[in-house]
């Protein structure tokens, strides 16, 4: 009796784990807007030195700057339509 229980309890901790690592049938990738393709040259590339750090800080708060500009200009737009 006790291996049938433990049997029964893998099983359902298989299924879940078989549901959690499927891709989510809700959200299709196709859906997903992503607005890498626009912007990809334009993000910064990580630093893997240590003396890259501070330019990259600077790069990516300028990056984050134009962004919400873009974003804010994006806003009025849609507002005045």
């Amino acid at each position: 009796m006790k291996l049938i229980i433990l049997m029964v309890a893998l099983l359902i901790v298989g299924l879940l784990t078989m549901q959690q690592m499927a891709p989510n049938a809700e959200t299709p990738a196709s859906s997903v807007e992503l607005n890498s393709a626009n912007s990809a040259a334009e993000i910064p590339q990580v630093p893997t030195r240590p003396d890259q750090v501070k330019q990259f800080g600077e790069d990516m708060s300028e990056y984050i700057q134009s962004e919400a500009a873009k974003r804010a200009a994006a806003l009025e737009e849609a507002q005045k339509q």
